[in-house]
């Protein structure tokens, strides 16, 4: 409901006029009236009015005063001049004002309901422009941490033009200035445990974004992200540059008392993540601020260092500086190498395993690698190395023993072409396991099928080598070593046709070809063809083919 305001000096004018719009009760007005400027302000001090219908000639303060007055309290207030002038510049000056309709006083009541209907109108359809607005306001606040954290993926991968960096941070309300250089301080998941699912990963990731935010913001702004599967990003700058009036280039001991900050406060944020989410992280910070278009180097250079010898351990306290020591490696470090050597001639030996079905021997040596590997390694390097060549036996085997649809459905091949330096060994053993033990069950399937394919041909060939003999249920299982149960499912299943139907066919084949092309008696064929006498075959033939075998052989 809005509220409506009548306003003139002519006390019957204004009780007239809220007599008419009252009447209208589809406009659904809340009316006040007032017999002077004065008078209206007093009101519109104090309640909001939305709709003021005003004589523009009043004693002391005319309408075009007053709505001046109305505009500096409520903006939005459609205001109606209601006049006996008929003069031009009166309706300009109302307008131009900010008035919104001009109506003389000898016009219809119809005019001024039609003047109001319209101020109406304008006032829902303002309310509608703004709830649309504000909707799409909230909309974008929750879609800026979303928008940021997809331009500083952008900019980390290389993919952002950094020309526009200041827009684009002023835009998504990213608290860097972007002429500034910025450290960059990258953490990982050492080891997600028996946390497996992902949605609750990324929530434990943002949980520690919200860690460091809070140990950080004391001394540095700082915006972060979540990158790849297990790791986090995060920009900083001194708040002391960013608070700063000046515009001068900061003192370069702002920024070393900030990097001393922010490497000494990780320590804090890994026991934190330890004590809250029962997680250990490492962390690589940058020694140098650098620019927005070297956000990228710095950024490949902090991920190497999780990768190489040097981020091999847990809740790791990094700089890029120290990837200056791979230069020079140590004794350890040739042992490690040696030991990379090993498993890549073992991994070798595992293809050949895999290939040739030997399961158990396959299962010694892989148990054998990866335990090595956990014991030994935590080289992120080595990781890599060791997927890539686990895989490569395996996508070797998929390709020389194309995979039936069962098979592929079971066997996760996008795990075999897309490596992740993220995974703990732990994780990697149990991936490459279970693809190996899918494979050896498929093979010892098939070869299963086979043998069983292998045995009804057999028989097959038995029965009809010896079609004169004895050929019951009883004697065929004899034959094969089986239970007569069992092979007679057996026999049904492979073939679709029960065992003793198959001999009855056999016999029924032989001995129309022995009627139409041998001269033996009938009682002769009976007994070529397992019968004991000649009225039982007789009977046999009849009911097989509807005639005696002496017509048959007459035809």
């Amino acid at each position: 409901m809005y509220r409506m305001m009548v306003v003139d000096d002519l006390p019957y004018i204004v009780d007239r006029m809220e007599r008419l719009i009252g009447e209208q009760e589809q406009l659904k007005l809340e009316m006040y009236k007032a017999y002077s400027a004065f008078e209206a302000l007093d009101t519109l001090k104090r309640i909001k009015i939305d709709i003021v219908l005003t004589d523009i000639k009043m004693p002391g303060m005319e309408g075009i005063e007053l709505l001046h007055e109305i505009r500096k309290y409520w903006p939005r207030c459609k205001v109606i001049f209601l006049t006996s002038y008929d003069e031009f510049h009166y309706a300009k000056s109302a307008i131009s004002g900010g008035g919104f309709d001009f109506i003389l006083k000898f016009e219809q009541d119809e005019a001024i309901i039609n003047a109001i209907h319209r101020a109406v109108a304008a006032l829902n359809d303002e309310y509608a422009a703004m709830k649309q607005l504000h909707e799409a306001q909230m909309q974008k606040r929750q879609m800026i941490p979303l928008l940021q954290e997809q331009y500083l993926h952008n900019m980390l991968y290389g993919k952002a033009d950094v020309r526009n960096t200041n827009e684009q941070f002023r835009e998504l309300g990213i608290p860097l200035r972007s002429e500034l250089p910025m450290y960059v301080l990258v953490g990982k998941v050492d080891d997600w445990a028996s946390i497996t699912d992902t949605s609750e990963r990324k929530l434990l990731l943002y949980a520690a974004r919200n860690v460091i935010e809070e140990l950080l913001n004391v001394s540095v702004i700082l915006v972060s992200a979540t990158v790849e599967q297990s790791k986090l990003v995060c920009l900083l700058q001194p708040k002391e540059i960013l608070t700063a009036e000046r515009e001068q280039q900061p003192d370069q001991e702002i920024w070393a008392r900030t990097f001393i900050f922010v490497f000494e406060t990780v320590m804090t944020i890994q026991a934190t993540c330890r004590d809250l989410f029962k997680l250990s992280f490492s962390f690589a910070l940058g020694e140098e601020p650098v620019p927005a278009g070297r956000l990228t180097e710095l950024f490949d250079r902090l991920l190497s260092l999780f990768l190489s010898r040097l981020g091999a351990g847990k809740e790791l306290r990094l700089t890029d500086r120290m990837l200056a020591d791979l230069d020079n490696p140590s004794a350890a470090a040739a042992a490690q190498y040696k030991l990379q050597g090993f498993v890549i001639k073992k991994i070798e030996l595992l293809g050949r395993y895999l290939k040739s079905g030997a399961k158990a021997e396959f299962d010694q040596l892989f148990a054998e690698i990866m335990t090595d590997m956990i014991r030994h390694s935590d080289s992120g390097f080595l990781k890599l190395e060791v997927h890539h060549n686990l895989a490569s036996v395996f996508l070797s085997y998929l390709r020389l023993h194309p995979p039936t649809p069962s098979l592929l459905a079971q066997v996760n091949v996008d795990k075999l072409t897309k490596a992740n330096p993220d995974l703990s060994w732990e994780e990697m053993k149990l991936i490459f396991a279970s693809m190996s033990e899918r494979i050896f069950e498929s093979n010892a399937a098939e070869a299963k099928d086979e043998g069983k394919e292998n045995l009804i041909h057999w028989l097959n060939d038995y029965i009809e080598q010896h079609i004169s003999e004895e050929l019951s249920l009883t004697r065929l299982a004899e034959v094969v070593h089986l239970n007569p149960v069992y092979l007679s499912r057996l026999y049904m299943q492979a073939t679709g046709v029960g065992i003793s139907d198959y001999v009855n066919m056999c016999r029924l084949n032989r001995s129309k070809e022995l009627l139409k092309s041998s001269h033996h008696k009938i009682y002769e064929i009976a007994g070529m063809v397992g019968y004991d006498s000649a009225l039982s075959f007789i009977r046999f033939f009849k009911k097989q083919m509807n005639m005696t075998p002496q017509e048959y052989r007459n035809l």
